[in-house]
């Protein structure tokens, strides 16, 4: 893959639904962000010839989400994006708008505790085989993130807005995607009964 890659990992809503500060709740003894975290650190430090940085977009919960991220020893940036109430297209395309031009994007999600190192590297695999392509997880009969975003389509994400994410740039994309299946992706965490669902 000629370009290296960005991580831009999604971390801007209010958690309504949830009540409370999601992404700082406990899944498996450790904060629910600490797993998309993880991950993205973890191929960055196995595949630093493929990845440039790594970041998170804050928005609501700016201030917790911050001073998690910075009390951690990795080198992770953080976005607080100040439009975040208007939608996750408004968050997106604010955190895309940060990133250096030349670079691919890797949009991860802060809430999908289930994608693993492995996971993301079959995308990055992928993404070299596919040069100018859209890289895409399946799951559940559907197309959505994490997924690579070569340079050229990050004029298209800094137009998203409102409620509409990376999935609405995916589906439909037709011969310009290529879709991996991760099953892990499905599970993303709106209410507190997907967390305790999941736990029995």
């Amino acid at each position: 893959m000629a370009e290296k890659v960005d991580i831009l990992i999604m971390a801007a809503g209010g958690s309504r639904r949830f009540g409370s500060c999601k992404l700082l709740a406990n899944f498996r003894g450790a904060p629910l962000l600490s797993y998309a975290l993880n991950t993205a650190t973890g191929i960055s430090r196995s595949h630093p010839e493929l990845i440039s940085s790594v970041n998170v977009v804050s928005g609501g919960y700016a201030d917790e989400i911050g001073n998690f991220v910075k009390g951690r020893r990795d080198r992770v940036g953080v976005f607080r994006c100040p439009d975040w109430g208007m939608g996750l297209g408004h968050s997106l395309a604010f955190g895309v708008a940060q990133l250096p031009a030349e670079n691919a994007v890797l949009i991860m999600l802060a809430d999908q505790p289930l994608i693993e190192v492995a996971d993301i590297y079959g995308l990055l695999r992928s993404a070299e085989q596919n040069p100018g392509k859209m890289i895409c997880a399946e799951f559940s009969s559907t197309l959505g993130v994490p997924a690579i975003f070569p340079a050229d389509m990050k004029k298209t994400l800094m137009q998203l807005q409102g409620d509409k994410g990376a999935k609405s740039v995916l589906v439909g994309a037709g011969e310009s995607l290529v879709a991996i299946p991760i099953p892990g992706a499905a599970l993303d965490v709106d209410w507190p009964d997907n967390l305790t669902r999941y736990l029995k």
